[in-house]
């Protein structure tokens, strides 16, 4: 179980110049945490991949809109939760086809799948006009 309340919480505008930043100080998080050090660059990949789809999808590129990260730490795992405005996310129960887009040659839209095959949960809702983002990554598989 996670505490309630984060062991950090920070604010960025909707840059996508802040994402370098917010990769390291999930990175540094992820090892103090004890994870080992590929798991802390991969949880760092997935809140990348998710703060991007922030910025592009519900913010639609607009750089002065709030996202919110909050970190909750436990022995056996980290919890990070992205908060934020703008359109909601809607998203695929299933998973996506990589065949079908190597086929189609596309670029985009395998975000969520990745942010899914690193992280051992990832859920969005969204309520009262705000949107979470919560992924959970354990130690050791659940």
């Amino acid at each position: 179980m996670f505490p309630d309340k984060p062991e950090l919480t920070i604010t960025i505008p909707s840059k996508t110049e802040l994402l370098k930043m917010v990769v390291e100080l999930t990175k540094h998080i992820a090892t103090i945490n004890k994870f080992i050090p590929s798991d802390s660059q991969k949880i760092a990949l997935a809140v990348d991949e998710a703060i991007t789809n922030v910025i592009k999808h519900s913010y639609l590129w607009k750089k002065d809109k709030d996202i919110r990260l909050e970190y909750f730490t436990n022995e056996n795992g980290l919890k990070i939760k992205i908060i934020f405005k703008g359109i909601p996310p809607v998203l695929s129960k299933e998973g996506v086809d990589i065949n079908k887009y190597i086929k189609e040659k596309r670029k985009s839209g395998l975000g969520v799948e990745l942010m899914r095959k690193i992280m051992d949960s990832v859920e969005y809702k969204s309520v009262d006009n705000i949107n979470y983002c919560e992924m959970i990554k354990w130690k050791t598989k659940k």
